[in-house]
Parts: C-alpha cells; sequence; structure tokens
C-alpha cells in the first residue's frame, strides 16, 4: 500500500522467483537488464484498464493477467487489458515514458495538480505523527487548540488539515456520520472555519461503517461479515457530501484514507466487477463539480492506476505513517521508489507530517519519541513536489527552519520532479535481493 511504498520488493528473475506476492496487492512489474546497472533496457508490465478488477498474479514462474478470481461474474462483451512497454533509458525515465503513455490514453492533465493550493503552499497537518493527533492542548478542546495554532504558530498556512479524531466512528471503527462531533467541535465546523479567518480546510476520511446513517437515505452497500459499507454511486451521496463541506466549512482537500481496507476487507468490491471502478470515478465526478482535489493514502497500486481517470485526484501518500519513524526510528522518509509511480501517473507525492524539531515533550505517542534530523524531514518533503505539512507542537515549531521550504507568502519552493532513486541503485536493490544498500536520490529543474 502507500502507492506501493510497503510493499515494494526486487530480486533478480529465475524461474525460483517470487515476483509477485499478493495478486490484489501487485503492481506495475519493471524488469531490467542487471549488466546495464538499470540503465538500459527496461519493460514494464501493467494493468491498461480495468484497473479495480483485474490483476497481476504469479503461478510458480509464469505471471499471469486477468478478471480477479473472487469475481462472481463477467458481464456479455466485457474486455479489459495490459500494456507491456519498453524502453532503453533506464527505469527512472522508463517510468516517466510508460506514465505518458498511460495519461495520454486516458487524457489525464496535470492541471488541477499543478494548480492545487494543498500542492503549491504550506499546510499544517495533524495526522498520525503530528503532535496533535487524537491529542489537544492542555485544558483546551480541539476548537481551541486548532485556533491556538493559527494565531500561534508564526508560519504562512494556506491551510490546515483535520484528520480522524473530528467525526463520528461505528461499528468496526469505520465512519458513521462524516459530521464534526459537539465535543470535539462545540460551535461546530462552520464557526470554526470562521475562527480560523475563513483559512481552507483538508479533511480526512476512512472506510465507512456497516452502521452509517447515511444508508438511510443514499444507495450504500453494506457487508455485515466485515462491519462495512460503501456507496453504490448511482445517487446524490457524494454530491451532497463534498458540496455541503465545500459550501459550509471550506473544505478544499478530501483524503480518502484506507483505501487497502475498503478494498481488500469488504467483499462486494472482490465480487462485484463494477463496483470499485463505480465508488472511485463516482467520489471523483463530484469533486470536480464542487472544484475539489482528493489526496489518496494508503492505496493500492490498483487505487493510483485508477486516478488516470479521476484527474481531480491530485496527490497521494507514499509513505507509512510518520509515526512510525518518531516511535520506532524506521525510515520513512525515503520515498524514491514509490513516488516513481505516483509521478508517472500524474500526482504529486506526499512524504507525510513532519516535526521540525528533534524532542516535542508531552506528544500522544508510547514510549519515546524523536526526530533525529528535522531538516532531512523538510528536505525531502520540499523536493517531494507534494504537500509539505509541519505537524508541530505550538511551543516546539522551528519555524526558522521550517521557511527554508518556501518564501514569504508559503509559496513552497520545490523542483520540476520529484527526487527519486537513482537507475543504478535500482540494479544494487536487485542484486541483494531486495535490501537496499542506500538512498541516492536525484531531481530536476528547468531555470
Amino acid at each position: 500500500m502507500m502507492m506501493g511504498d510497503i510493499d515494494k520488493h526486487s530480486g533478480t528473475w529465475d524461474s525460483s522467483s517470487k515476483i509477485i506476492h499478493s495478486g490484489i496487492k501487485a503492481g506495475p512489474i519493471v524488469l531490467f537488464n542487471l549488466t546495464e546497472k538499470a540503465q538500459g533496457d527496461v519493460v514494464i508490465l501493467s494493468p491498461f484498464s480495468r484497473f479495480m478488477a483485474t490483476s497481476l498474479s504469479q503461478r510458480t514462474n509464469v505471471l499471469e493477467y486477468g478478471v480477479m478470481g473472487s469475481m462472481l461474474s463477467i458481464p456479455a462483451n466485457y474486455n479489459h487489458s495490459m500494456i507491456v512497454f519498453y524502453s532503453h533509458h533506464g527505469v527512472n525515465e522508463a517510468m516517466r515514458e510508460w506514465g505518458q503513455s498511460m495519461r495520454r490514453a486516458y487524457n489525464r492533465t496535470i492541471e488541477h495538480r499543478l494548480n492545487d493550493v494543498t500542492i503549491n503552499y504550506l499546510g499544517y497537518y495533524t495526522d498520525n505523527g503530528g503532535y496533535y493527533y487524537y491529542h489537544t492542548e492542555t485544558e483546551l478542546n480541539y476548537e481551541e487548540t486548532m485556533i491556538a495554532v493559527s494565531q500561534n504558530i508564526r508560519l504562512p498556512f494556506h491551510y490546515m488539515q483535520l484528520d480522524s479524531w473530528w467525526y463520528y466512528k461505528g461499528i468496526g471503527d469505520g465512519v458513521r456520520e462524516w459530521t464534526s462531533r459537539p465535543d470535539v467541535f462545540p460551535d461546530g465546523l462552520p464557526a470554526v472555519r470562521r475562527r480560523l479567518e475563513n483559512i481552507p480546510l483538508a479533511a480526512h476520511n476512512r472506510y465507512w461503517a456497516a452502521d452509517t446513517t447515511y444508508s438511510k437515505n443514499y444507495n450504500f452497500v453494506i457487508d455485515t461479515a466485515n462491519d462495512k459499507a460503501l456507496p453504490v454511486g448511482n445517487d446524490s451521496f457524494w454530491l451532497d457530501l463534498l458540496g455541503e463541506a465545500s459550501r459550509d466549512w471550506g473544505l478544499i482537500l478530501y483524503e480518502q484514507d484506507w483505501l487497502n481496507v475498503q478494498t481488500i476487507d469488504f467483499m462486494p468490491t472482490r465480487t462485484d466487477i463494477h463496483l470499485g471502478h463505480q465508488w472511485l470515478t463516482s467520489m471523483g465526478k463530484a469533486a470536480d463539480q464542487v472544484g475539489m482535489n482528493i489526496q489518496y493514502c494508503m492505496s493500492l497500486s490498483r487505487h493510483a492506476l485508477q486516478a488516470l481517470e479521476i484527474p481531480r485526484v491530485t496527490q497521494a501518500r507514499v509513505s507509512d505513517d510518520y509515526a512510525v519513524h518518531l516511535c520506532q526510528q524506521r525510515s520513512q522518509w525515503n520515498i524514491g521508489i514509490s513516488s516513481m509511480l505516483a509521478d508517472a501517473i500524474g500526482l504529486a507525492p506526499y512524504k507525510d507530517v513532519f516535526w521540525s524539531s528533534s524532542n516535542e515533550p508531552g506528544a500522544p505517542y508510547k514510549g519515546p519519541t524523536m526526530e533525529p534530523v528535522p531538516d532531512r524531514e523538510i528536505l525531502i518533503a520540499t523536493l517531494s513536489t507534494g504537500p509539505v505539512t509541519p505537524g508541530d507542537g505550538i511551543n516546539y515549531t522551528d519555524a526558522k527552519r521550517i521557511r527554508r521550504c518556501c518564501n514569504e507568502n508559503g509559496l513552497i519552493l520545490k523542483p520540476d520532479r520529484p527526487i527519486t532513486l537513482i537507475d543504478a541503485l535500482f540494479a544494487d536493490w536487485a542484486q541483494n535481493q531486495g535490501v537496499t544498500q542506500g538512498e541516492l536520490y536525484s531531481t530536476r529543474s528547468a531555470l
């Protein structure tokens, strides 16, 4: 998931190789010549259509492509296709060329990506790794905490993000109702936005609970075995949901998280050949009608490819949660491989929230937490070409350090291309059976 970041792997291909570990999670396969250090001949195999209903899988040493075996029926005249793409320009350029071919086939532009406020300007985030993730300032509620962040952190934030702590949850911790709880925002989100001096908002959402209140008035398919639900997409649900949020409380970015769970742990998306496509395209069409952009999070490669048909998806998380880095010192910042897929499809890679200070006492995480290299976090986020979003506590924000990424108005000073792993290290990665031998990135800007 995470645009392929968490399940990415590499190795040499022979009769005993296990290239694909899971068909539903599988993404594009990139084959290259080790003798050329991944800087010459490259072949890319990927689905070319019906992304939510088809898979690449493997049986012994044979790669297989087709409709997911769990689908209950295939309608008459149903068709799907895959692409075999060749380039002699090395892995990085081959991925870009493959992506350009895919985008041309679907008339996928990057207009909305280029004009997305949340990509171009500095924002503030409260997701897993942020100081205010399910946590507020002492003796303040969330409403007062967000106001305090806006008033006391001296940085030119152009938007603020509300993570999963603000709405109602139901069975299985899914979304029962995507509206603000009075214990979180006593005055309601419209009033909060006014107190924030009308700064735009980004907001998180997850999978729908089987007891969602929306199923009373809209068409939902319910999976009682897995305690989840999904809007069927043939009514006004998405337009009503996103339209109200845009109109009433200034939502400009809808973050659809837990895409993997809504797909893998929800039988209807695995048995209905049209449902996955209908779900995501209905969401995208509604977002387009209200002028809103979408961020994908915890996406499988199939979601990334589906975004070819949804131009309002402008960005995608390409890393694990920042909290695993703070708490376990795992390298969550190394996004040089997953960024290639996102950018090829036309999406801005998002590194996730970060701290600008090494130690922030009182953060809501178990055990010791530390950011060993804050400058690296800011640098990687800036060079990713995606959102740059500190999530420090009010008293621990290093504004001087963060300001290096942007101008006085908060415009991010980013390159033309996201940083990606250089070709030669792909060869080293494969030769060492999927064990990375270090991180060395490159990018490009035209002056």
